[in-house]
């Protein structure tokens, strides 16, 4: 990201929930899929520094801040010439409940 670009607070929805971060405009495209709504698992791994605040649908509460979040590298051969690069997710800091997965692939 450059040091320039703009951020904007956007809603990501996720299954669990939904949050409040700070976006750039290339990562709203992103992760909006064409329609009005931002999906948290289509914007991958953002810094726990961009978000602003979380919804958890377990615990019916907001919370500020980021959930947590947890990630690791597979670089697993999916066929195809596809790798599961990375994979993660976004859990709530006090119930654990999964708020949003994501998945990054690259094509080799």
């Amino acid at each position: 990201m450059a040091q320039n670009e703009d951020l904007e607070e956007k809603k990501l929805l996720g299954s669990g929930g939904y949050a409040f971060a700070k976006l750039t405009e290339q990562e709203e495209i992103k992760a909006s899929l064409g329609i009005p709504q931002i999906f948290l698992g289509n914007a991958g791994r953002l810094n726990e520094d961009r978000f602003t605040k979380y919804y958890c649908n377990k615990c019916q509460k907001e919370y500020p801040g980021s959930p947590v979040i947890s990630y690791e590298n597979p670089n697993e051969d999916l066929g195809e010439d596809i790798v599961l690069i990375e994979k993660g997710e976004y859990r709530c800091r006090i119930c654990s409940n999964l708020i949003a997965l994501y998945r990054r692939f690259n094509k080799q």
